[in-house]
């Protein structure tokens, strides 16, 4: 099994009720992960994170979102690193930690546009959606998860994924349409209470087909669960069987909240049928069972239906009780309104912060290449001369053995031979395909620019002559043994290469012409040019 379909697994059985499971079958894959690409142990961290999240565990699931978020910027992967952001920031609004959890959710939004997976795309929609409905910013949650319902896609092998999005929609109409019903409790918004709700349970019933597709046991009846809530209130004796059969079972995770939210659905049929005293005595008892779920607006809506059912019943201080719940549901609505344009200003911010760190990149980056321009060299250069003059002078000189430098200076032989043979599209993937071998042999902090032509440098900090020469011959070797050309002539590339170093006292700014000189004197020396094979 690889480690993706590892992932998937842990997620499936995470999400079908059984996250201890997943997680043993998660660290006894993680004991072994170092192996794998960092892409593949980020899709695992994230499955481990959405099993502690089902779990409660909020503090195991940040833990685990930095993991997956970490290997995902080492990959450079904007999907698994989106992903991890929304999840993080699912984490950190449970912990009551709003601001960092929009900031995670505007980085997740840019890390989303920047990514072309279809499947992480369609994963990073529902994990946005899903974080901005804890947060209870309806707005935004509902276009990205109508969008992960339409993309329908998943960057790993898991049934469920399209159940999952069906019952986020649901949730997020009944749940848009339970705080409307506490802070607007007259007719004022009694039409889009309505609608809310006929839209939740046209997604539950969806998901209701979906899960039996998916053959996942739990989920399905979570999925029945929430469509039996969902119900309209006029099929309430059509449906009260079910609500206390649903009440009374023994399966519900406390941390969910699941027995509170059918116990408040079954409370509201036995109300619509006039049988009061009975719907607020339930009311009460899933009041009490709300207390251990996770999710705090749970606990609110049950508390609210207890309010309000005694309030309508005439119990002493019932009434002095709504009028205060009212007032307490305006204020939350106020609070979500204002981190609503908490939200909008992040995700400009970070925008604008990403738009300018492109703009930056692309003033430094050659655009054939995707390595450094002149441009980049310059400043590289310009740096390392100001760090060595900030340096007292020492025997005439001012290098630290932390300030060594070496420059190698690259140049194609007969590179023009090649555009005259081939043409200078063929020539340009030539100038590409250098490009990346020169970077793959370069350490990881080594500057690789293209000055222009086939002329490529190296500006290796922290190198002594010796570690440069050692370089230019990795260098040469990579270039040399590339080849170009099509079936019946190839054509070996061939590269002269020059070194200057600070070990000779070079001043920076004059490291350029000495490996220069260099690089003709190599290339004099060997003349090695484009020969056919």
């Amino acid at each position: 099994m690889t480690l993706t379909e590892t992932a998937a697994h842990v997620m499936g059985l995470a999400q079908d009720g059984k996250p201890e499971e997943a997680l043993r079958l998660a660290d006894a894959a993680l004991a072994e992960a170092s192996a794998h690409l960092p892409s593949a142990q980020a899709a695992l961290w994230y499955a481990v994170s959405v099993a502690r999240h089902i779990q409660g565990d909020n503090a195991a699931a940040y833990a685990a979102c930095d993991r997956c978020i970490a290997l995902a910027v080492e990959a450079d992967d904007a999907g698994w690193t989106s992903n991890g952001l929304s999840l993080r920031a699912m984490a950190q609004a449970r912990q009551d930690r709003v601001e960092p959890a929009l900031i995670d959710l505007a980085r997740a939004e840019v890390e989303l546009a920047a990514c072309d997976d279809r499947g992480l795309r369609c994963w990073a929609h529902t994990g946005l959606g899903y974080a901005y409905l804890e947060l209870r910013l309806y707005e935004l949650a509902e276009p990205h998860l109508v969008r992960a319902q339409e993309l329908d896609a998943s960057p790993i092998p898991l049934p469920t994924a399209p159940v999952i999005d069906l019952m986020n929609l649901a949730e997020l109409h009944l749940r848009w349409a339970d705080e409307l019903e506490r802070v607007f409790p007259g007719a004022e918004r009694a039409e889009e209470i309505f609608r809310h709700r006929r839209d939740g349970h046209g997604y539950a019933v969806r998901a209701v087909d979906a899960a039996g597709d998916a053959s996942s046991g739990e989920l399905l009846a979570a999925c029945r669960a929430m469509e039996l809530c969902a119900r309209p209130r006029e099929r309430a004796r059509q449906s009260l069987d079910e609500l206390w059969q649903a009440f009374q079972a023994e399966d519900h995770p406390d941390y969910a909240g699941s027995r509170a939210v059918v116990g408040g659905a079954l409370a509201r049929a036995l109300w619509a049928l006039g049988d009061r005293e009975e719907a607020a005595q339930v009311a009460r008892e899933a009041a009490t069972f709300s207390t251990t779920a996770s999710d705090w607006q749970v606990v609110a809506s049950a508390q609210w239906l207890v309010v309000e059912m005694e309030a309508q019943l005439g119990v002493a201080g019932a009434a002095a009780g709504r009028s205060y719940a009212q007032l307490l549901s305006r204020v939350l609505w106020k609070q979500r309104l204002s981190t609503l344009q908490g939200a909008q200003a992040a995700l400009q911010v970070e925008r604008l912060n990403r738009e300018t760190l492109l703009a930056q990149r692309a003033s430094l980056e050659d655009p054939l290449t995707g390595v450094g321009n002149r441009r980049a060299l310059d400043d590289a250069l310009r740096s390392l001369q100001g760090e060595l003059d900030d340096l007292p002078p020492v025997g005439g000189r001012r290098y630290g053995d932390d300030l060594q430098v070496s420059l190698l200076m690259v140049d194609l032989d007969d590179f023009k031979e090649i555009n005259d043979t081939y043409g200078h599209v063929v020539g340009d993937q030539v100038l590409c395909t250098v490009a990346m071998a020169i970077r793959g042999v370069a350490r990881a902090d080594d500057l690789v620019a293209r000055l222009g032509g086939d002329e490529f440098v190296v500006l290796a900090r922290g190198a002594d002559l010796d570690t440069g020469l050692v370089l230019a011959d990795r260098v040469r070797e990579a270039v040399d043994a590339l080849e170009v050309g099509s079936t019946g002539r190839h054509v070996r590339l061939r590269s002269s290469v020059g070194v200057a170093s600070t070990d000779r006292a070079f001043e920076p700014r004059a490291l350029m012409d000495a490996a220069d000189r260099d690089m003709y004197a190599d290339k004099a020396r060997n003349r090695r040019g484009a020969e056919p094979a």
